[in-house]
């Protein structure tokens, strides 16, 4: 009996210490954060950079709660830096740091099993895709707009703007239904592959997935724009996804990639 009151005891002390640590979690709207290869990655689009902070990996498998504890216990190990650095903050409002467990990883390509970068696309896909004039007028628009925005926009201004245009559209789009969806979104995605060489640009993903996410908008289709990173060595990366539908990248390379960011 006195062993269960201790286990209680110990548990409210738990619960207390919890709460109080709680604000380690909160970061600024303008971060990301997520855990990969025993790091924890920090994204501060204000900066337009990366931060990283250990966190300790345990044995496979491990819980969500100890995973909890782990990166709680690194936030308080780092918790001058972090907040000198303007990543986290002492209140209640705020991102949380779990939040990256709720983004999707993809899981196929949406010309499967056609599953690569594709920068033009195979006679056997262009089967069923006709180009009208308003389809390459589109492009080029999209094209054009995205360009402008990368070189005279931050990166944080871009992302809201997409951020906001997609929740004002309120995730409508010009075709009804799950299959009619994925339709639009593979002629689209497919118009977009075979005009993409004739825009004179080379690849960037940044570039290439706001090109992407801009086209698609002029259809009033309202994809994913992923970005992922990787901790060894450190590398990042974006795509354009829907569900855990792949657009424009291979299942291969962007399953390298931990999710950080969803706009």
């Amino acid at each position: 009996m006195m062993r269960v009151d201790r286990q209680m005891a110990f548990s409210r002390t738990s619960r207390i210490a919890h709460q109080r640590k709680a604000w380690h979690r909160k970061f600024h709207q303008s971060s990301s954060f997520c855990r990969t290869e025993g790091q924890g990655i920090f994204l501060d689009l204000k900066r337009d950079d990366y931060s990283a902070i250990s966190i300790a990996v345990g044995p496979a498998g491990r819980a969500e709660l100890d995973l909890d504890a782990a990166i709680t216990e690194a936030f308080e190990t780092h918790r001058r830096p972090l907040l000198d650095a303007g990543l986290v903050k002492e209140d209640e409002q705020g991102g949380d740091a779990r939040a990256f467990r709720s983004l999707q990883r993809p899981a196929s390509n949406i010309f499967h099993p056609d599953d690569q970068r594709a920068f033009g696309m195979q006679r056997d896909l262009r089967v069923d895709v006709r180009i009208g004039i308003g389809d390459v007028v589109d492009f080029f628009l999209a094209s054009h707009r995205a360009s402008c925005l990368l070189k005279r926009r931050h990166l944080y201004e871009v992302v809201r703007g997409v951020r906001q245009r997609k929740a004002a559209a309120d995730g409508k789009v010009t075709a009804d239904g799950k299959a009619d969806r994925l339709h639009a979104l593979r002629r689209t995605t497919a118009i977009y592959q075979l005009r993409r060489p004739w825009y004179p640009r080379a690849y960037l993903c940044m570039y290439d997935g706001l090109e992407l996410i801009e086209f698609m908008a002029r259809r009033q289709l309202f994809p994913d724009w992923v970005f992922g990173v990787q901790a060894q060595p450190f590398g990042a990366h974006c795509w354009v996804q829907h569900g855990d539908v792949l657009l424009n990248e291979s299942s291969e390379y962007a399953g390298q990639f931990t999710p950080i960011m969803s706009v």
